[in-house]
C-alpha cells in the first residue's frame, strides 16, 4: 500500500490546507468530509500513513473514527493529529491520548508553521499539543455586553415569528427538536424552541454546564454530536442521561461585530444522520438569524454626548427652524420613519415609508395615525387583529415592538417599531418599520440550501436519493433498467493550490454543467459530495451508462476527473447500487492521481 495521508475534515478549505501540509512531507493524501466517509476510505486503501482529523465531524464523530481505526491491525503505524476549534473536547482527547493513539493535539486557530510542526511531530511519534484554553476574559464581557445591550432576554413569550421559524427548522432537517439558544454567563436561554419537554420549556433554558450550545459559542464553530450517548465528552450529561438528547448540530449567531450570541440548533433522541452539506445549511441560517436579531433589537439606551467646552455659547434654535430640521432629517433617512406628534397628528414622514406601504408620499404626509394604521391593518391576513396590536402603539408609554406579515404590495415580514419621546405639549412617538427579509424568503432560503447546491446549482446528494429511489422503483414497475454514474475531479486539490479557490469552484462549474447535459428528463445529475457528482440514468441499461461515461472524458484540457459507471441489479437496495459505485470509484481514484502526476 502506498503511504497517504486522510484528512477528516468539513471544510473543504481547511481540508485543503491542511492536506498540502501532508502532501509537503512527502505523502499523498486524500480527504473525506464525515467520519462515515473516513471510515470507507480507510475500508477500501487500508490504514493511512498519517490521519489528520476534527472531533466533531457529521455522521461519526472524531473519537468514534479514532477508536474505530485503533480496532484495526494494519493501523498500529497510523500517526493521528486532531485539529479542533473546541477546548473541551481537545482537553477530553488529551486525556484519551494514549488509548486513541494521539500523537499531536491542535487548536483549529493555530497558525501555519504550528500546524506544520504538529504535523511533523506526529510522523515522527513525539507527542505535540496544548492544553490552554483559548476563551479570554474579556472575550466573554464583551459577548456578554453585546447581549445586553441588543435587549435580546424578555421576560414575555417567545416572539411568534422566531418560534415558527425554529418549528420549520425541526422540520426541515426532520428532527423533534429546535432551540434558538443565547448563552448567558450562568446558563443558556432559549429565545425560542420547539419540541422541548414541558419541564424545560417552561423554564425556558438550563445551567450553562449542561449547554452543548456553551461549546459552539466557546469553539466559534459548528458543532455536530451524532450520538451523545457514546460520546466520551457528552454521555454523562444530565440531558443525555434523561433521553432529552441523543444527537446534536448547532452552529454559532455571530453578529457584524464577531461576537457569538448563541447558537441555532437541532436535537434528536436518535442518532443523528446529517451530512457536511446539512451543517453548512444550518450555519447559513444561523448567519441569517444573527443578522436579523442585530438589525431588529437596537440598544434603546441613550448615547452619550460629548460635553461643549467651557464657554462655548448654548446653541439658539427657533421652533420653526426646528421643525424643518426634523423634516429634513426624516426625509432624508432611506429606513422607512413616521414621526407622530402628540394627539396622534402625523409629522413627518419619507419616501422610503411610502413605497414599503403602496402608498403615493404626498397621500401618506396627509394621512390621519387611524387611517395610516387601518392601510398597514389592511395589508395583513387579520386585519381586525392587527389594528387592534397597533393602537397600542400610541398608548403604550414603553413604546412598541411589533413583528407584522404583510401580504400586499407584495409578501413580506416587516417589524414595526414605535418609540415614545417627550416634547413640548405631550408625548410624540418616532415609528420605524423594518423588512426583516424573513418568512416566505428565508424558507426559500432554507429549501435552497437543503435541496439545491449553491455553487453548482445542482440537486444537493439529499433530494438525489430521494429521486433516485422513486425511479429505481417506477423503472421496477416498468421493467426497465436503471443505471448511475459517479464522476469525481480528482484534480480538483491540485488546481486549488495552484490557482485558488476561484479556479477550483469554475472547475467544478463546468463540471456541473458537462454531467447536467448528459442527462436529459427523466434523468438528472446531483452534487453528491465536494468533488462528486452523480448521473442518474432511468431506463439506460450498463452499455448506455459506459457510453455516457466515456463521453466525460471526451475533452482534452480540462481538469482531470474519473468515473464509473453502474446498474442496478434485479431487487438490489438502493443503498446497495450506490455503495457499490462508490467502492468502485474509490479504487480508480488513486490510479488516475498516480497517473496524472506522471504526466
Amino acid at each position: 500500500m502506498p503511504r497517504y495521508a486522510l484528512i477528516a475534515e468539513p471544510d473543504r478549505h481547511r481540508a485543503a490546507a491542511l492536506l498540502a501540509l501532508a502532501q509537503q512531507e512527502g505523502l499523498e493524501g486524500t480527504t473525506a468530509r464525515d467520519g462515515a466517509e473516513a471510515q470507507e476510505l480507510v475500508r477500501q486503501r487500508g490504514a493511512p500513513t498519517l490521519l489528520v482529523t476534527d472531533l466533531a465531524l457529521p455522521r461519526v464523530d472524531g473519537f468514534a473514527l479514532l477508536a474505530w481505526l485503533r480496532g484495526r491491525p494494519d493501523a498500529s503505524g497510523t500517526a493521528v493529529m486532531v485539529v479542533t476549534a473546541f477546548d473541551e473536547l481537545r482537553v477530553r482527547a488529551w486525556q484519551l491520548k494514549d488509548a486513541l493513539g494521539i500523537h499531536a493535539l491542535l487548536s483549529r486557530r493555530a497558525g501555519p508553521e504550528a500546524m506544520r510542526d504538529g504535523v511533523r511531530r506526529a510522523l515522527a511519534g513525539q507527542l505535540a499539543g496544548s492544553m490552554l484554553m483559548e476563551s479570554t476574559g474579556d472575550d466573554e464581557k464583551r459577548r456578554l455586553a453585546r447581549i445586553d445591550e441588543l435587549e435580546l432576554v424578555d421576560a414575555g413569550p417567545p416572539e411568534a415569528e422566531l418560534q415558527e421559524l425554529v418549528a420549520e427548522v425541526a422540520q426541515a432537517f426532520g428532527v423533534p427538536v429546535a432551540l434558538l439558544t443565547l448563552v448567558l454567563g450562568d446558563r443558556q436561554w432559549f429565545k425560542a424552541h420547539v419540541g422541548l419537554p414541558a419541564a424545560l420549556a417552561k423554564e425556558r433554558g438550563t445551567p450553562r454546564d449542561w449547554a452543548f450550545c456553551h461549546h459552539v459559542v466557546q469553539g466559534r464553530e459548528a458543532m455536530v454530536v451524532p450520538d451523545a450517548t457514546r460520546h466520551p465528552v457528552f454521555r454523562d450529561n444530565p440531558l443525555v442521561r434523561d433521553g432529552i438528547v441523543g444527537s446534536y448540530a448547532g452552529a454559532p449567531l455571530v453578529t457584524a461585530t464577531g461576537d457569538v450570541l448563541g447558537s441555532l440548533c437541532v436535537i434528536d433522541t436518535r442518532p443523528l444522520m446529517l451530512g457536511p452539506e446539512d451543517l453548512a445549511a444550518l450555519r447559513e441560517l444561523a448567519n441569517r438569524v444573527a443578522e436579523n436579531l442585530e438589525h431588529t433589537t437596537a440598544p434603546k439606551r441613550p448615547r452619550a454626548v460629548a460635553p461643549r467646552p467651557q464657554g462655548t455659547p448654548e446653541p439658539v434654535l427657533g421652533e420653526a427652524a426646528a421643525l424643518a430640521l426634523v423634516r429634513e432629517a426624516v426625509s432624508a433617512l432611506d429606513v422607512p420613519v413616521l414621526v407622530v406628534a402628540p394627539g396622534r397628528k402625523p409629522f413627518a414622514a419619507n419616501a422610503a415609508l411610502a413605497e414599503l406601504l403602496g402608498l403615493p408620499e404626498d397621500r401618506l404626509s396627509g394621512m390621519a395615525f387611524d387611517s395610516l394604521c387601518q392601510h398597514v391593518a389592511n395589508l395583513t391576513a387579520d386585519p381586525g387583529g392587527t389594528l387592534r396590536q397597533l393602537d397600542l402603539a400610541a398608548e403604550g408609554s414603553r413604546g412598541l415592538h411589533l413583528t407584522l406579515s404583510l401580504e400586499r404590495p407584495r409578501p413580506r415580514v416587516v417589524r414595526w417599531v414605535a418609540r415614545p419621546f417627550l416634547v413640548p405639549g405631550g408625548v410624540a412617538q418616532l415609528l420605524s418599520l423594518m423588512d426583516l427579509g424573513i418568512g416566505s424568503d428565508l424558507m426559500g432560503t432554507r429549501e435552497r440550501l437543503l435541496r439545491q447546491d449553491a455553487l453548482t446549482g445542482l440537486d444537493t446528494r439529499r433530494v438525489g436519493e430521494e429521486r433516485l429511489a422513486k425511479e429505481i422503483a417506477r423503472c421496477r414497475r416498468e421493467g426497465l433498467p436503471v443505471s448511475v454514474v459517479l464522476v469525481d475531479l480528482v484534480e480538483l486539490g491540485t488546481l486549488n493550490r495552484a490557482r485558488g479557490f476561484d479556479a477550483g469552484d469554475g472547475a467544478l462549474r463546468e463540471l456541473a454543467r458537462r454531467v447536467e447535459a448528459l442527462c436529459p428528463l427523466p434523468g438528472f445529475a446531483v452534487r453528491w459530495t465536494g468533488d462528486t457528482f452523480l448521473l442518474a440514468l432511468p431506463g439506460a441499461d450498463a452499455v448506455v451508462a459506459e457510453a455516457v461515461r466515456q463521453q466525460l472524458h471526451d475533452r482534452p484540457g480540462q481538469p482531470g476527473c474519473v468515473s464509473i459507471a453502474v446498474t442496478v441489479q434485479g431487487e438490489e437496495d438502493p443503498h446497495d447500487t450506490l455503495a457499490r459505485a462508490q467502492a468502485a470509484l474509490a479504487r480508480v481514484k488513486p490510479e488516475r492521481k498516480a497517473a496524472a502526476s506522471h504526466d
